[in-house]
């Protein structure tokens, strides 16, 4: 009876997501992502996207592909999801981002592992022992665990990767156009095709348990390799139940975020209506940084410049705004934080028989509720 209502607890996602410690934690892993992500390399010019937006963009293209797809069941759209997370994100990574992904990659990693694995054991500290401690504490936990951390996250896309690379330098190799070895690797393209298997099969795995990655660091004290092996466990034990646990969590994440940055988008609109309501035409451009229609012109007729006082006031709404919108972008991604913390204690539950109260522990807090 209690696992099967399990899913229900899923709609305490947005209040847990809400708690301060998460969404500070949240907000520092955006803006540092941010700034590390958008940085301008010397030798990129103006047109070229910066490597974040770049590789989000891309793979969450390929995602929507892909889920579109599984919902739909439709194979071709299944199938172009693939090719895009298999061959084409990586290799946009390779041949256009090469220096970037080693040089923004690794840091941008840590500091999702760090900072997310902190969200997830706040939760988890909270859903398993009803202790709500503060966000310097779980960020220290994270920091001492940061290998496990930063190895869970990353240990998907390295296997795919050694697969990748094994693949093609077994086709520069046998396929060179020298007559036998082009027959022995004709020969051994079976095995070829077996390595391929297991590296779709791990995407598959990861579109599903990809959010269970941080929050099995965070709740069990094992290393990096026993915690992947524990979410793929999950995956193939009980693929139907996960993606229900799933797709409940990512509809409350999303329509929680919506709520977050339609208040956010609100409260801008509703503060420059108010503020501007009985200003001048020729002063609004101090509040949205540009002139009205009416207003463009000056006396002579010639286009106004927006300049001076008027930019810096301007910049300076502009900023608070951009608070507002940050502050709504963060407790988004704690909402995504929690749901795969949530799910994760629901699936070791159903799997392993484990109940979600328990909690390991590194002997400062208690391993299970009073």
């Amino acid at each position: 009876m209690v696992e099967q209502l399990l899913w229900v607890k899923l709609l305490r996602l947005p209040a847990l997501a809400l708690r301060p410690q998460r969404v500070v934690l949240a907000v520092f892993l955006v803006v540092l992502v941010g700034l590390i992500g958008r940085l301008e390399m010397p030798w990129r010019d103006a047109e070229t996207p910066p490597f974040l937006d770049a590789m989000l963009g891309a793979k969450l293209e390929a995602l929507a592909q892909l889920w579109r797809g599984v919902i739909g069941l439709h194979g071709g759209a299944i199938g172009s999801g693939f090719a895009a997370l298999l061959i084409d994100v990586p290799a946009m990574a390779l041949t256009r981002y090469p220096v970037e992904t080693v040089l923004l990659g690794v840091p941008i990693a840590l500091v999702w592992a760090v900072l997310g694995g902190a969200v997830c054991r706040s939760v988890a500290c909270e859903v398993s022992l009803e202790m709500t401690l503060p966000w310097t504490k779980q960020l220290g936990f994270a920091v001492k665990s940061w290998r496990t951390f930063l190895g869970v996250a990353v240990l998907p896309g390295a296997l795919i990767g050694v697969i990748a690379l094994v693949l093609a330098m077994g086709g520069v190799v046998l396929f060179n156009g020298v007559p036998g070895l082009e027959l022995l690797g004709g020969l051994f393209y079976g095995l070829g095709l077996l390595l391929a298997l297991a590296a779709a099969g791990l995407v598959v795995a990861m579109v599903l348990g990809w959010s269970l990655l941080l929050p099995s660091a965070a709740c069990e004290g094992t290393d990096a390799i026993d915690s992947f092996g524990r979410v793929l466990a999950y995956v193939v034990a009980r693929p139907v139940r996960l993606l229900m646990y799933v797709l409940i969590g990512g509809l409350v994440s999303v329509l929680a975020g919506g709520v977050a940055f339609g208040l956010a988008e609100g409260a801008i609109g509703f503060a420059q209506a108010t503020a501007g309501a009985w200003v001048p035409a020729e002063s609004l451009v101090e509040l949205t940084g540009a002139y009205p229609l009416e207003a463009q012109l000056n006396e002579a007729g010639e286009l106004r410049e927006v300049g001076g006082v008027a930019a810096a006031s301007s910049w300076m709404v502009g900023f608070w705004g951009s608070c507002l919108r940050l502050v709504a972008t963060g407790y988004a991604l704690s909402c995504v934080l929690t749901a795969g913390t949530l799910v994760y204690l629901f699936m070791r539950q159903v799997c392993d028989g484990q109940h979600y109260a328990e909690l390991w522990s590194d002997q400062t807090e208690p391993t299970s509720r009073a």
